[in-house]
C-alpha cells in the first residue's frame, strides 16, 4: 500500500479544521495543522496526537509548505490575506477550500 499523502490544514486549530484533523488522523494520514500563533498549533497537536493518529502543529505558510494536499479552514474574514500568504507554498497541489 502505498505512503498517504500528508494533510496540511491551513486554520487548523478551529473547531473545523481540528475536527477534520482528528478523523483524518485516526484513519491514519499524516497531518500537520496550521495556525497563525505556532504555539497554538503545537499545543492542538499534541492534544490530538494524544486521542490516536499523527499530527503537529506549525505557522500557516510552513503547514502549507509541508503538506501534498491543504485544507484551507479559516474564518471567511481572513479568507483572502490567507490565499496570498499561502500561495506560493500551496503553488501546483491540491487545495480543498472548507
Amino acid at each position: 500500500m502505498p505512503d498517504k499523502p500528508t494533510i496540511a490544514i491551513v486554520g487548523g486549530t478551529g473547531d473545523l479544521g481540528s475536527g477534520l484533523a482528528r478523523l483524518w488522523a485516526r484513519a491514519g494520514y499524516p497531518i500537520v495543522i496550521g495556525s497563525r500563533d505556532k504555539q497554538k498549533a503545537e499545543a492542538i497537536a499534541r492534544e490530538l496526537c494524544a486521542n490516536g493518529g499523527c499530527v503537529r502543529g506549525d505557522g500557516n505558510a510552513a503547514a502549507a509548505s509541508a503538506g501534498d494536499i491543504v485544507v484551507l479552514s479559516v474564518p471567511y474574514a481572513s479568507h483572502d490575506a490567507m490565499v496570498e500568504e499561502i500561495r506560493a507554498e500551496v503553488a501546483g497541489k491540491i487545495v480543498v477550500d472548507a
